[in-house]
């Protein structure tokens, strides 16, 4: 299978880029095709709302000529996404968080409506998080972000890691790498719902998927 890897981290040997490559190690192992993109190489400009992506039915393209589009062009023609940022004030890495909101061209129609389509339908689609601070009260808003981007894609979880209380690279012990390689194997397989969140270091973690807590969005 394809597996695109987007690298959302502004600092290329942190936290969060041992804990992907550990991943990404596990994926390749298994004997699938890894592309991972750093966001924060690429020249994305945030979203202009100007919605002219969606005047094309046919293509997921925006007017504004940097790197979004090519590496939304890669996220088409992949198996499984896997978004990997660290929590930063809660949420995704500003990196990250301008590539997500360039992804607004790749659905079509009132999210929840008949009419609804999306580029990346059936997707599998997974995230990785590391955090200086305890999972609670602290990196549940990035889960539902994810999910609400997993729901405008219509797109299918293939989990969540979170790596928190991280301190340097170095002190990522054996046991997280463990949990890396958990987590890339599940990639593969079906997920049944509710969707797994991996936390290491606490007990396991089911979250329902948004679409089975809310009424669809409109």
């Amino acid at each position: 299978m394809k597996v695109l890897s987007l690298f959302g981290g502004p600092r290329k040997r942190g936290n969060t880029a041992k804990v992907l490559s550990w991943v990404e190690d596990e994926v390749k192992a298994q004997g699938h095709h890894v592309n991972r993109i750093d966001i924060s190489s690429r020249r994305i400009n945030g979203c202009l709302g100007c919605s002219k992506c969606k005047e094309n039915p046919d293509e997921p393209g925006c007017i504004q000529k940097d790197d979004a589009n090519r590496v939304i062009d890669q996220m088409v023609s992949s198996d499984i996404v896997l978004y990997a940022s660290p929590l930063y004030y809660w949420g995704f890495s500003a990196q990250m968080k301008a590539f997500i909101d360039r992804c607004h061209c790749l659905y079509r129609g009132v999210c929840g409506s008949a009419e609804h389509t999306s580029f990346v339908e059936g997707q599998r689609q997974a995230l990785i998080v590391t955090a200086a601070d305890p999972f609670e009260n602290n990196a549940e808003l990035i889960q539902t972000s994810f999910q609400r981007v997993l729901v405008y894609d219509k797109a299918h979880s293939a989990g969540a890691l979170f790596v928190c209380n991280c301190t340097t690279p170095g002190e990522l012990g054996e046991e997280i790498r463990r949990q890396a390689i958990k987590f890339a194997r599940q990639l593969f397989e079906d997920t049944p719902t509710p969707y797994p969140v991996l936390i290491p270091g606490g007990a396991p973690h089911y979250v329902p998927h948004l679409s089975q807590r809310n009424p669809p969005l409109h």
